[in-house]
């Protein structure tokens, strides 16, 4: 009697410890997807921010290209009456950046001080967006290199992540991209794509854009 009763606490106890270490496991495994979770998040919001300096910094060679050429053109005699009427650009966004509050960071006065004097410029100056035009061009093929740089950097997935600026995300540059969840047991049980964990990121509001009709939709 007292063999049986043994027998049968040690086969309680042996099954208490297994289920301690499946809830062990489980949870490992859930805790793993909330880590995985904000690593992907982080990943898109950083490749968000370097797509979009990237667009900055193509704006802002546009600037110093069409104030360059405004200065030669204003230099001649006599004047275009087409373009005496123009300055340039470049101190126009040093008023505007050191208008701007100070909380703000160098890189945040230079993306608004950019794209305010940006939009409204492009809507009466007919020699500008060429300029501007130019510079884009080239800017989408910088942005695919250095966001598929970020991603591999911080062990993203860049197979299926999309870089988009438009007018239904508030012309922000959105970039979605993944992380591959690995589970502490069972991965076997699950597929690539069902351990994929995809997340959004955004930049700052280039609204010139609008004035451009200028707009990305890259698929890496």
């Amino acid at each position: 009697m007292f063999n049986n009763e043994n027998g049968n606490t040690t086969i309680f106890v042996i099954s208490l410890f297994g289920i301690f270490a499946l809830m062990f496991v489980l949870i490992l495994s859930f805790a793993n997807v909330f880590i995985e979770k904000q690593h992907a998040s982080n990943n898109a919001e950083q490749a968000s921010i370097v797509a979009s300096g990237v667009l900055l910094d193509s704006l802002e060679e546009a600037i110093s290209e069409y104030d360059s050429w405004l200065i030669l053109q204003l230099a001649k005699i006599p004047v275009d009456p087409d373009i005496e009427h123009l300055r340039p650009l470049g101190d126009q966004v040093e008023s505007v950046k050191n208008s701007l509050p100070n909380r703000l960071t160098e890189l945040e006065k230079r993306q608004r001080a950019v794209n305010q004097v940006l939009r409204g410029e492009l809507g009466h100056n007919p020699f500008l967006p060429g300029f501007v035009s130019g510079e884009l061009g080239s800017a989408e093929a910088a942005i695919r290199e250095q966001v598929t740089n970020n991603i591999i950097a911080n062990n993203g997935i860049v197979s299926q992540s999309k870089i988009v600026l438009n007018s239904s995300s508030d012309y922000r540059i959105e970039v979605e991209t993944s992380t591959k969840y690995k589970s502490f047991k069972f991965d076997e049980y699950f597929s690539d794509e069902q351990r994929r964990l995809k997340q959004k990121g955004k930049g700052p509001t280039f609204e010139f854009a609008e004035a451009m009709g200028f707009s990305l939709d890259i698929e890496l």
